[in-house]
Order: structure tokens, then C-alpha cells, then sequence
């Protein structure tokens, strides 16, 4: 059912502190950048469009859509936080409402229609699989006991994906062939990266040492990015089947890049080639 968004959102969890505005910027795995433009100080978790011409971001707890070539042409879409594309690039995912009472909707991205709700009790969604048509969300119960769930497209139930009472589990996403889920999870009492399958089947594989936090696979499932609350971006070569296989992480030359706390602030473009970013 078709709902009209009129609800502001009135609680936004702690950012960090803007500058006057965040330059947006690609990077290459060299470290060598081009700056798109400026951003508002308080723009948000920039997400890039399936065919790589669109940014999404929330900003003063709005959607906004603007076309990489001219971010001073971006439009509202909605009230909301946390955008995420479908994997068609034809809708834009995002949350609704205030703390521990926020709901997941989406609507088409050119503006048509009503946003719709998918999720009645959600805290952002994460991750996007066309191939599982599934798509991957967060949920808190208190302070900061997140939890990673699955909502299936074709039936729309939930199921649980990492839930646990005692320990923090987030930033989920599904790999390119929706096989495999990589999330972080404080279990240990140092947030690691972990991959298993998809469906689940008991088998898990920690990927990081030392830690590891906001996981996002290479468009070709052979890679992890992940950062370490650093500024830095690292990557982990990982070979999935039926074992996980896990080489050396190593530290790419990218560095001095915005940090969100529990969300990632960075995103991939669809060639694998370049990283869109927020700097000062």
C-alpha cells in the first residue's frame, strides 16, 4: 500500500562535525582523485546509482538525487536517512521516523509516486542483492545492540541473519552473485569482519585481523574494502566456494576520507575502478 511521507525526521544520530561543505570526490586505487563538486555540511552516507551517473545522500534529514556531473542540480526526493539503490537503479531505499520507532520505505528514484513501506521496524538498509532478491537491513533494540536481518523481495518476510543480544553486528552486505553476506560484529570485543554463505549454513569465516569494520565487496566478489575507524582503506583478496580462502589485508594509498560511525561513508563504482568519497 501506497503511504504519503508527511513525517519529519527529528532524531538523527551523532555525525561528524561538518565543515561549511564536503567536496565529493573520486579515487582510484593509486590514491589519485577528481573532485565532483560540493555537498551540504550535512550530507550523508553518498551512495552511487547502479549505472554510475547518480549520488544519493540524506542531508538536514532529507533524500537528495543529483547527477554526478552537476551536484548543484540535486533534488528532494523525500523525508528520510540512509539511502540505498535498488539493484535497478529504479527505486531509493531509506529510513523514516525517529529513534527506535524508524520504518524502511522506498519510492521510484525519478520522483513519481508515493513513498511506499517495505519494513515496519528498521534502522537502516544496507545491502541490495538482485540476484538473491533479497536486501539486507539493521535493526536496534536499546543503545547499540544492532542486528543484521534479511527481507526477501519475493515473498516479503524477514529472517534474521546476525542477531546477538550480547555483541553489535552491522554493515552488512551481499556479494555481487548474492552467494555470500560479509557484516562486522564486535563478538570478540574487537569489531572483525566475518563472510558466510548465503543462506546461511553454520559455516562462518573471520576475514580481518586486528580489526575491521564497514565491509563493501569489489563488483567482482574477489575483493573486501573495509576501513579501521583510521581514515584509511584497506583491502582483503577473498576467494569464496566451497571454503573461504582469505590472503593478507593490505593498506590501499587512500586516506583522510569522512567517517560515519556505524554507517559507511564510501561507496564503489560499478566498474570496481573508483571510490566516491566525502573530504574536506
Amino acid at each position: 500500500m501506497l503511504l504519503l511521507v508527511l513525517l519529519v525526521v527529528l532524531a538523527v544520530p551523532a555525525r561528524p562535525q561538518a565543515p561549511e561543505s564536503w567536496q565529493l570526490v573520486l579515487v582510484d586505487r593509486a590514491g589519485a582523485t577528481k573532485t565532483l563538486g560540493r555537498l551540504p555540511p550535512t550530507a550523508f552516507a553518498p551512495r552511487i546509482s547502479p549505472d554510475g551517473k547518480q549520488v544519493a545522500y540524506d542531508a538536514a534529514g532529507s533524500i537528495w538525487i543529483a547527477d554526478l556531473t552537476n551536484l548543484g542540480a540535486a533534488r528532494r526526493l523525500a523525508a528520510g536517512l540512509y539511502p540505498l539503490w535498488s539493484g535497478d537503479g529504479t527505486r531509493v531505499l531509506f529510513i523514516v521516523g525517529q529513534e527506535n520507532a524508524q520504518q524502511l520505505f522506498w519510492q521510484s528514484a525519478d520522483g513519481s509516486g508515493a513513498p511506499e513501506m517495505l519494513i515496519p521496524a528498521a534502522r537502516a538498509p544496507e545491502s541490495w542483492s538482485a540476484a538473491a532478491q533479497t536486501l539486507t537491513f539493521i535493526t536496534l533494540k536499546g543503545g547499540t545492540n544492532y542486528d543484521v536481518w534479511a527481507y526477501s523481495l519475493r515473498d516479503r518476510t524477514t529472517t534474521p541473519i546476525a542477531a546477538k543480544p550480547d555483541s553489535l553486528e552491522m554493515g552488512s552486505r551481499l556479494s555481487p552473485d548474492g552467494r555470500w553476506i560479509a557484516y562486522e560484529s564486535s563478538e570478540t570485543g574487537t569489531r572483525e569482519i566475518y563472510v558466510e554463505p548465503f543462506p546461511q549454513t553454520g559455516a562462518r569465516t573471520k576475514i580481518t585481523t586486528g580489526g575491521g569494520r564497514r565491509p563493501l565487496w569489489s563488483p567482482d566478489g574477489k575483493e573486501v574494502f573495509f576501513d579501521r575507524d583510521d581514515a584509511q582503506l584497506y583491502v582483503v583478496p577473498v576467494q569464496v566456494g566451497p571454503t573461504v580462502t582469505v590472503g593478507p589485508a593490505a593498506a590501499l594509498p587512500i586516506k583522510g576520507f569522512l567517517q560515519g560511525g556505524a554507517r559507511r561513508m564510501y561507496d564503489i563504482t560499478p566498474d570496481g575502478k573508483q571510490f566516491l568519497m566525502l573530504f574536506k
